[in-house]
Order: C-alpha cells, then structure tokens, then sequence
C-alpha cells in the first residue's frame, strides 16, 4: 500500500472511531435498562413526555425529552461525577450549590436575608402575642457558619449571626428566644455537630440544643452519659447528593438511647390524614435500609406526631417544627410526657387550638435558619 494511501487512512480514522462511539453509545442507550430514581442523587428521575399537539407547540414536549434523554444517558453517574470533579479542579468550587470544604465536609451555600425570614418573624410574634401559653424558640444557624475554619478560601460570607440577632429583635417580648449559636461556635471546635454530608445537625449536635433549651424551658437535661450510643454507618446525606463528588467518605449516624428507659414506656403514634402508624421506639431502624437515613428518626417528616413517655415526669410540649427536630425530639421525650410535633408544611390547622385541645404546657417553635429564610407555612401558625 502507498504511502500516501496510508495517511489518507489514518487522517480519517479519528472521525471513524467518533462515530463508532456514537453509534455504540447509542446502541447502548437503547438498550439499557431505564432507571426510575438515582440513589446516589436521592432524586426520580423523568419518564418520556406526554405527546400532545400542545406539549409540541409551546416545546415543553422538546424540552422534557431533553430531560428525559439527560436523565438516561448510559453511565450517568460516572458523567455527573465527572462534572462536579472538573469544575472542582477548574476553581469553580460551590458551583451546584454544595462547597466542599477541609476534613471533606460538604457546606451548603449560606443563607440570604429574605422578605419570607422577615414575615415569618412577624407571624411568629403575633402568634406568641396572642398565646396564652408559653412560647419558645431557636433557630438553628448553618454548618458552613458554625464551621467556618472549615470552610474553602473562596466563598461566600455566611452572616447566619447577623440574621438570627435581626429576627430575634422582630419577635417582641412575648417569646422565650433561646440563641445557641455562640455555644455551638465554641463546641464545634472540638466536636462534630453536623453531618459532612448533610445539612442537618448529628445527633451530638441535637443534644447539645437540649442541653441549652433545658435552663430557658425549666427542665434539667439528662448527661451524655445516660445514653447508650449506637453508631451506623454509610450515611450520604443531601448535600452529598446535590454535590455529586461521589469520593467523598459517608457519615455515621447514632442512635442515642436511655440506659434506664422502661421497656413499654414510649409510645410514638403518627398521624397522616386520618391514617395511623405507631411504634414503640424513637428509631424506625428500617429507614436504615433507604438511601437517605435520616427518617430513621422518627420515621422522617409527618403532619402531626404524639410521642408519650411514661417514664417522663414532665408536661405537655408543642413542637412546631422543621426536619431538625426529628433528632433532638427523642432527647425532649425524656423530659415531658407527651409532646406533639407539628409540620406546618402539612398540618394547615390552627396551632393555638391544637395547643389549647392538647391541654400544652408550651409551645417549642425549632427551626433551621435556611428553612425559615424560605418557608412560606408559617402562616399556618394561627
């Protein structure tokens, strides 16, 4: 063969093996199994559209295909992964939301002053205004805020102190406002009190809140050492999923229970729409099983939850919550002898009056500070 024969073959054969890739890529595309959720990503993934005449018309059709094909590209998770690598090493750290920062935690961007957070302050007010029991709260400040040693170089300033002194002084002098930020500040330089994973609090990070919520709501919280301390592991958490770094390490969950708790004495029964579930643990070990094992307290996010202990000495608490409180909860429980935990997300009745049929002692208002920068239930609260 020719020389020159041979280079015009080998001038062609990138463009060859291109399109071997495709047409392989393709064949395997079609050929794959559809997944129906991503367990790395904790997210469902999308169905082929509907095709109408309409969809057509105005491209929502062309648009969810594109979804649909996105969603379904054969090794996706390597091609996520690899993306969130690439703007990592390319300086663009943060860029799906998620920082990575040192000893691989995982920090959400912080929290923006919002007209919600101002509004929701008001709603607050006037709902403890107008209590005729009392009322507590907490706000809960941010990992990337009270890790900030920890934090990348390049990112933006997490001002969840600013936020917290600026809706506390909005909630008037009706409200026990209990701020933890300054004693988690101090603790979290020695302890972990957030998942690496995850946005919300580990279960030290929970009772080092009810250890500070014991002298403002008059009960006297139970030592670290009354509890024994069950550790599991490979737990991956949402920023995690949002992050897609798959190698960073997963994180522990414990399972804080009372040495001297009577068997029988707790009972936890949840309330979705008239439809009843009840156990007689804190812990729902089988959300272990899922992806996301957080819900293992408390069996995740419900409308209304009554949990009674027996052993317990103390009265009757509302807990008008976010998912943080499902972790510190089970610690509360062992101070008051029934509690009822309400999210306003799906329980659209009046709290005063569920307070007030209860026959509550008080009422426990327990929030992340993002969740109430941008959560627009709390007008439910009256």
């Amino acid at each position: 063969m020719k020389i020159k024969n041979i280079k015009n073959i080998v001038k062609y054969l990138p463009t060859v093996f291109f399109c071997l890739f495709i047409f392989a890529f393709m064949i395997v595309y079609f050929v794959l199994p559809k997944e129906e959720y991503s367990a790395q990503e904790k997210k469902k993934l999308s169905q082929f559209p509907e095709l109408t005449a309409e969809r057509l018309l105005n491209g929502d059709f062309q648009n969810d295909v594109d979804t649909y094909l996105s969603d379904h590209v054969a090794a996706r998770n390597f091609f996520v992964g690899f993306s969130a690598d690439y703007e990592l090493l390319t300086g663009r750290n943060g860029s799906k939301g998620i920082y990575l920062g040192s000893d691989s935690y995982l920090f959400p961007k912080p929290t923006k002053d919002s007209e919600t957070l101002s509004q929701n302050a008001g709603y607050i007010k006037e709902f403890a205004d107008y209590s005729e029991i009392p009322v507590y709260m907490t706000l809960i400040p941010s990992s990337g805020y009270i890790n900030n040693s920890k934090l990348p170089a390049n990112h933006e300033e997490y001002n969840d102190g600013e936020l917290i002194d600026s809706f506390r002084n909005k909630l008037g002098d009706n409200i026990t406002f209990i701020d933890v930020t300054e004693a988690f500040a101090q603790k979290a330089s020695d302890e972990q009190l957030y998942y690496k994973t995850d946005h919300h609090w580990t279960t030290l990070g929970a009772y080092e809140c009810y250890s500070l919520l014991g002298e403002s709501m008059g009960y006297a919280p139970l030592n670290e050492s009354d509890f024994l301390k069950e550790s599991i592991s490979g737990f991956y958490g949402t920023s995690y999923s949002k992050s897609a770094l798959w190698s960073i390490p997963s994180d522990d969950i414990e399972l804080w229970s009372n040495k001297n708790q009577s068997s029988g004495s707790v009972n936890v029964e949840i309330n979705d729409g008239g439809e009843i579930k009840t156990s007689n643990s804190y812990f729902f070990r089988e959300q272990l099983e899922n992806d996301d094992k957080y819900p293992v307290f408390l069996d995740g996010n419900h409308s209304l939850v009554k949990i009674t202990n027996t052993n317990a000495d103390g009265g009757k608490l509302v807990v008008v919550k976010d998912s943080y409180a499902h972790a510190i909860v089970p610690f509360l429980s062992q101070n008051y002898s029934e509690i009822i935990m309400a999210d306003l997300r799906y329980y659209k009745k009046d709290i005063s009056a569920l307070a007030e049929e209860e026959n509550a002692d008080a009422v426990l208002i327990l929030y992340s500070l993002d969740n109430m920068a941008t959560d627009n239930n709390i007008a439910y609260l009256y």
